[in-house]
């Protein structure tokens, strides 16, 4: 009898060991399975968020993100848990044997905006993914290998005009004249303009104070810039020759090349308008001169319009005069006209003078031609020249025998060697701009970059609700869940 009653309290006991065990092993099946669960309602609501982005920025510019702070983002998380909570939701025949519930959240999307240079870029190569950019590019490249310089022509000729001076200054001392009145030549004159006035057309300007704060690349300010340029006189020569010197130099050791550079430029031609190509895009834009902007900066349409043409005048003056110097017989035709026009010991200043002219001549039918929609080449060779000399000293216009246009670089194409110039956070800071402000006027006024989220990281604290009754309640203790989580396009 006593053994009968031992035996069945081994077995109550072996029953009860077996049952807690068993029930353990449940809650702890039930834990893990409320982990994995908590992990992705976490996932399918911060996925929910990101597809919530901006579709008229993807659609204008291809750019994904979202408008959204760290508070806004975590009430979005919490209501798509809550959605996708069962607890009040379960229909009267499901059996819910635990449920968890989002207790508490922590969002951070610091360095995520796509104000950011990285972050931007990422976008932008993502979306330029055609690797022949490169060589598409190769074509642009190959025209700036081999750098034309006239800074040893122009030196030299800036030493004689010096000379020339100092010795006028001398002989008026000698004559006892005024200074001004004695002059061992006779000026250089051809009575030509070689940059023509502004069209007169309409300017838009960005006069908003508060969106120019706003704006990725800072304030920057507007510098009028309406240089002209004439070949008149010879103090306008004369500048004219030693400013697009200065420029070509300026221009050949400001190239810099790298892959990001050349997609961002790419980007840029194919989202953005210019003075003379239209992209493929019909929405509106406030500004016309898009390209221009990217290079200039300033906030008057027409002042980087303008400005642009200077540049590219000066780069096609300043080429044209190396081409002068480097033909032999352009250079022969100089010389003897230098002889011509003004006979003098200062042969290197007078015959500068007269390529000065000639090149400043040729270069404004190049603009004329390029902003047209024609092609100029970059270094220009006896059949792609336009003008004759005889035709520039005399004031005329006659087309040289040899010339046979329509081959070289398009408008589109000196905007990009422009662009190689530019420094990268220019580049990418103003054709932020340009996104920026056309988006506030297409859509919505409040747009901001850097309020437009790419990315966030999430730490949340998931708390489970069992249906069942716990067993034995300590062993399995913690009901709290933390799930840690980075969630990006």
């Amino acid at each position: 009898m006593k053994s009968k009653g031992a035996v069945s309290v081994f077995l109550c006991a072996v029953l009860v060991s077996i049952l807690v065990a068993v029930g353990a092993a449940c809650d702890a099946c039930s834990l893990a399975t409320a982990n994995a669960y908590a992990k992705r309602m976490n996932y399918m609501a911060c996925k929910s968020v990101l597809a919530e982005y901006d579709r008229n920025l993807f659609e204008d510019y291809s750019l994904m993100g979202f408008n959204g702070g760290e508070q806004e983002i975590s009430d979005r998380i919490r209501k798509y848990v809550k959605k996708m909570s069962r607890t009040g939701n379960k229909s009267g025949e499901e059996i819910v044997f635990f449920d968890v519930i989002l207790n508490d959240i922590k969002v951070e999307c610091g360095g995520t905006s796509l104000a950011e240079s990285e972050i931007f870029m990422e976008q932008v190569r993502e979306h330029i993914k055609d690797k022949s950019i490169e060589i598409g590019m190769e074509k642009i490249l190959s025209y700036i290998n081999g750098k034309n310089d006239i800074s040893e022509k122009k030196d030299e000729a800036m030493s004689d005009f010096t000379k020339e001076k100092e010795e006028n200054k001398n002989k008026s001392r000698d004559d006892g004249t005024e200074q001004n009145e004695t002059v061992e030549r006779k000026p250089v004159s051809l009575n030509q303009n070689a940059f023509d006035a502004e069209d007169g057309t309409k300017d838009r300007v960005l006069r908003s104070r508060r969106i120019i704060e706003s704006l990725p690349s800072g304030h920057e300010s507007d510098i009028n810039e309406k240089k002209r340029y004439g070949l008149g006189k010879e103090e306008d020569l004369k500048e004219l020759g030693e400013e697009s010197s200065k420029y070509l130099d300026t221009f050949y050791s400001g190239i810099s090349t790298g892959t990001d550079k050349l997609v961002l430029i790419e980007y840029i031609k194919l989202y953005f308008k210019n003075a003379v190509t239209e992209n493929n895009s019909d929405s509106e834009t406030f500004f016309s001169n898009e390209c221009e902007y990217i290079l200039k900066g300033r906030y008057s349409d027409e002042n980087n319009k303008s400005s642009v043409k200077r540049d590219l005048f000066l780069l096609r003056t300043a080429l044209n005069i190396a081409h002068i110097y480097a033909d032999t017989e352009k250079n022969r035709l100089t010389l003897e006209a230098a002889a011509v026009i003004a006979p003098g010991p200062y042969a290197a200043a007078v015959q500068f003078l007269i390529a000065s002219a000639w090149a400043g001549a040729e270069a404004r039918e190049d603009i004329d031609l390029i902003y047209s929609g024609g092609k100029v080449p970059f270094k220009k060779d006896r059949k792609s020249w336009k003008l004759d000399l005889e035709s520039v000293l005399s004031g005329g216009k006659k087309i040289s025998v040899e010339y046979e246009g329509g081959k070289g670089l398009d408008y589109t194409d000196y905007l990009q060697l422009l662009m190689l110039t530019c420094s990268m956070e220019k580049l990418e800071k103003r054709t932020m701009d340009l996104i920026q402000i056309n988006m506030k006027g297409r859509y919505n006024v409040q747009f901001d970059l850097r309020n437009c989220i790419t990315g966030f990281s999430t730490d949340s604290y998931y708390e489970r609700i069992s249906y069942l009754p716990g067993v034995l309640p300590g062993i399995i203790e913690d009901s709290l869940m933390k799930v840690k989580g980075e969630y990006t396009y």
